[in-house]
């Protein structure tokens, strides 16, 4: 589980060391919604996972609630980046990208 969320947040962190040569806003950009994946993937993760044996109902429920707050928010730091603080788009998709993408990978790798 610890090695779903180091492998994103080394990526991102790539991410928005390649964005400081842009500007400081894009870098700001793109590590934002990158931790905003990593955080979510984490926080998610102990909430589906760390509730011990359970009927099936309730693990399902706690799966489904978990993905759901992951994505709640991701959407909430990616809306008040652009909206409130007015941070360019494409750093925000280019760390919301690659965070998902490294936390799969990072998942699908034994």
């Amino acid at each position: 589980m610890l090695r779903a969320a180091v492998y994103p947040l080394a990526a991102v962190a790539v991410l928005a060391l390649a964005f400081l040569f842009v500007g400081p806003k894009y870098a700001i950009g793109a590590a934002a919604s990158g931790l905003a994946v990593v955080a979510g993937g984490w926080i998610s993760a102990r909430m589906a996972l760390g509730g011990g044996v359970q009927a099936a109902g309730s693990a399902m429920m706690r799966l489904i609630l978990a993905m759901l707050l992951k994505w709640v928010l991701v959407i909430a730091v990616f809306a008040i980046g652009l909206v409130w603080v007015k941070l360019p788009a494409l750093p925000l998709f280019a760390g919301l990208a690659v965070g998902m993408m490294f936390q799969v990978l990072a998942l699908a790798r034994r």
